[in-house]
């Protein structure tokens, strides 16, 4: 009977956990916030049009963005508004494109919205938080 009870125990610990994250994630995706301060970096896009992870091509003077995989959540953040603020200032992007490499917090932009912030020789702005705005 005290094995029986352990297992049920275990088996409704794991099964919180995993609605937590899941509920995590969702919250992500519909994404009221990214979780906390991150990294933003430039899409590597070169001198013509590339096609992002939505399906849609853009180049270096688009005013887009990329999020992270887990948010991106199979194209379901694809043409969504995303609201960027860094040292008080605010601008909003298209999402178009996936980064994996990026954190939760972190986001990928195209140059030309990279350089809504800072010049593109900077490279990364740490300390960037963005939300979605539809």
């Amino acid at each position: 009977m005290i094995n029986s009870l352990s297992l049920n125990f275990r088996t409704l610990h794991v099964t919180y956990i995993l609605v937590g994250l899941i509920l995590l994630l969702t919250e992500s995706v519909h994404g009221q916030i990214s979780n906390g301060t991150g990294l933003a970096t430039i899409i590597p896009t070169g001198p013509g049009p590339i096609t992002g992870a939505c399906g849609v091509e853009y180049g270096p003077d688009d005013l887009v963005a990329g999020v992270p995989t887990v948010v991106f959540n199979s194209g379901e953040a694809c043409s969504k508004m995303i609201e960027v603020t860094y040292r008080g200032k605010s601008s909003q992007f298209e999402v178009v494109d996936t980064c994996s490499s990026c954190n939760t917090s972190d986001i990928n932009l195209a140059p030309a919205a990279f350089t809504q912030f800072l010049p593109e020789l900077d490279g990364i702005m740490m300390g960037v938080t963005w939300v979605f705005v539809d």
